[in-house]
């Protein structure tokens, strides 16, 4: 299942999990993962997104949904 919310709290988000970041300052992460403009720029991660701590991949979808953050649960179809 994957995860739906504004682009502004998954940001936040991985400032809080300690995400690894590359030279340019982004952040590392893999998989799934669709921004779109309307309500709120929202982000879509799909269940095979990872982001990484400490060279470690980490499921992004499973740790969003340890937030309050977005909607977790969402069936992403690709």
């Amino acid at each position: 299942m994957g995860w739906i919310g504004p682009s502004a709290q998954l940001l936040y988000a991985f400032q809080i999990f300690g995400a690894d970041r590359d030279e340019e300052g982004r952040f590392k992460v893999a998989g799934s993962i669709s921004s779109f403009l309307g309500m709120g720029e929202e982000t879509l991660v799909g269940d095979d997104a990872v982001f990484f701590v400490g060279g470690k991949p980490s499921n992004l979808a499973g740790a969003m949904g340890t937030t309050s953050y977005g909607c977790s649960g969402v069936h992403v179809i690709g």
